[in-house]
């Protein structure tokens, strides 16, 4: 019987170390993030940047600085595949800070029967560098895990805010050969076991899944017929779910989750034995064998896609294989539902168990065999450790006292008195090599100015000012000389007119746009040169905000590039140096 990637814990952390990761490109390198973790099994980041990690045995650490804290321990068993397995955090965790976790609950009689015992989503609460004590919400429960293995344990939170949970078969009747073993849970719509769920995040079945108000069938699930999904991933170009599942004796299988697929575990093992599948069923987008020359290994973890801005290998699938202790790269399709043939990406990956792309654009992977969490990073010249850019756009305009809500195309001014043109600047300044603010001007406060004069008489002007400083630490590389580029996304919205002719009222009428400045190094390219950015914005109609439903939602973002390989802005790969949100009062 083989067992998916944590079973093998206990022996595998006796082994001598793995080397370190080694990867196939000196165009890509590889970093340790945490060291000295007991059998660490899932990451998640917190909005700061500073990562969570969850151990088999239950101990939920907060990583800061390459420092490891444990934050709480929760009773959970240990044995074969169980443990605390998956993690995830909510959108709103500034204000809520909730903690989504999968673990393995003591029965009554503990864990040596699985009697009582189940797997659940649990929720905790973080306060500062806490966990409130008490927290602990059970909000599903009731998740089989009778052999102790196949527990699957993935938690992400989904594109549309939902909470997406893997769930394995519970480890039983494994066969032999493919369409020889006998699962009773993983087709059946009734149990939660050999399941893609889908949940509300207080747990509840979320709204629009498949087999609501269909009896027996479960509400929570999304999709069925899995052995046991190990790590899963949303491809944020297109919002669709990517899974590994983790085969028996034969195959490994890689699959693109639809709503009310079924995956044909038992029957099938990928897609043998030839003739298994049967109308309806769902087969991989990629296979491969425990052996021969086209396999890649024997266990499989789901993996992620890299950030378009990871060098020239930007917005490819990245996956594992725990068995071989490998981390593999596909390029997807121009539709992005299917990937072509894997090359290998990091050898000596310490045994691979949850692969996630970072908020700093680097791949992470926690290597369970070696106690660590790694990033691989793109390798070429670039701006790194930069903390975000802090900026913002200010609409400048005075209340108006006579709302009109007709408004000329796109998003014009109505009757009242036209406002008088102001604009307001905010610079701000990045660290230095030594971490030390590279503003000394005194000028890092917000002024109001005059308007710009070009600015017609129907709008109103914002000044937006950045300052941009190269603050790289990284020894060996060569200083960075390209060019910066920001790019600033503008959205505005009017609730009062209809988007199109025959509209109702009400309906939001979009006006979305983006606008790029080059911003080119100085002459001067040693460690701490800077440069600027300084533009107008003529974003904001005055009233905008005031005049009844017709309000700007979200002013929009800027990104910040580093010029690449090759030195220019304005080609790719470009690597992203940093990233705000612009909003208005």
């Amino acid at each position: 019987m083989r067992h998916v990637v944590v079973g093998a814990a206990a022996a595998l952390m006796l082994a001598a170390p793995a080397a370190n990761a080694a990867p196939v490109s000196s165009a890509y390198s590889e970093q340790v993030v945490a060291a000295g973790l007991s059998a660490p099994t899932a990451i998640a980041f917190l909005p700061d940047r500073r990562m969570l990690v969850t151990e088999k045995g239950g101990a939920l650490k907060l990583v800061d600085g390459g420092s490891a804290t444990t934050l709480t321990t929760i009773p959970v068993c240990t044995d074969s595949e169980m443990g605390l397995l998956g993690i995830a955090v909510d959108p709103s965790f500034e204000s809520n800070g909730f903690v989504y976790l999968y673990r393995t609950k003591p029965g009554p009689s503990g864990c040596a029967t699985a009697t009582g015992r189940f797997n659940q989503v649990v929720r905790v609460t973080m306060s500062g560098n806490t966990v409130v004590a008490g927290s602990l919400a059970e909000l599903l429960t009731g998740i089989r895990t009778t052999n102790g293995n196949h527990d699957g344990g993935t938690v992400r939170i989904g594109p549309d805010g939902k909470l997406w949970v893997s769930v394995g078969d519970s480890g039983l009747g494994d066969g032999g050969a493919p369409g020889q073993s006998t699962n009773p849970y993983a087709e059946d719509l009734s149990a939660l076991e050999g399941k893609i769920l889908r949940l509300e995040r207080n747990g509840s079945p979320a709204a629009g899944n498949p087999y609501i108000g269909q009896p027996p069938a479960r509400p929570e699930v999304y999709a069925r017929g899995f052995r046991n999904p190990f790590r899963m991933s949303f491809d944020e170009r297109t919002g669709r779910l990517w899974a590994g599942d983790v085969g028996q004796a034969t195959i490994e299988e890689i699959d693109v989750v639809q709503s009310g697929g079924n995956y044909a575990w038992p029957r099938c093992e990928g897609t043998l034995p030839a003739g298994c599948q049967e109308p309806g069923d769902i087969p991989p987008v990629f296979e491969y064998p425990h052996s021969g020359a086209t396999s890649l290994g024997s266990v499989v973890t789901g993996g992620d896609f890299l950030p378009d801005s990871f060098g020239a290998v930007g917005g490819q699938y990245v996956f594992g294989d725990y068995g071989d202790s490998m981390l593999y790269i596909a390029a997807p399709n121009a539709a992005r539902t299917d990937i072509g043939t894997p090359a290998a990406l990091v050898t000596n990956a310490g045994g691979p168990v949850d692969i996630v792309s970072g908020p700093d654009n680097a791949l992470y992977w926690v290597a369970l065999n070696t106690g660590e969490v790694r990033k691989l990073v793109a390798g070429y010249p670039r701006p790194q450790t930069a903390q975000s850019v802090r900026v913002s756009l200010v609409p400048a305009f005075q209340q108006c006292t006579a709302p009109d809500l007709v408004h000329g195309p796109p998003l014009g001014f109505g009757s009242c008195g036209l406002p008088v043109q102001r604009s307001a600047q905010l610079t701000i300044g990045t660290p230095d090599v030594n971490g030390a603010s590279a503003e000394s001007t005194g000028d890092a406060s917000l002024r109001v100015m005059p308007g710009d004069p070009d600015t017609p008489a129907d709008e109103a002007d914002a000044m937006l000012r950045i300052r941009i400083t190269d603050v790289r630490r990284l020894a060996g590389l060569a200083d960075y000389t390209g060019q910066l580029q920001a790019a600033v996304g503008l959205r505005i919205t009017d609730r009062d007119n209809p988007a199109a002719a025959g509209s109702p009222a009400g309906t939001v009428q979009d006006s979305t746009f983006t606008w790029t400045v080059p911003c080119t190094a100085t002459a001067d390219t040693t460690i701490g040169s800077t440069c600027s950015i300084v533009t107008t914005a003529d974003a904001v109609t005055p009233g905008a905000v005031v005049e009844g439903m017709r309000a700007v939602w979200e002013l929009g973002h800027v990104r910040v590039y580093d010029g690449g390989p090759d030195g220019a802005a304005g080609t790719v790969p470009n690597t992203l140096f940093a990233s705000q949100g612009l909003f208005v009062p």
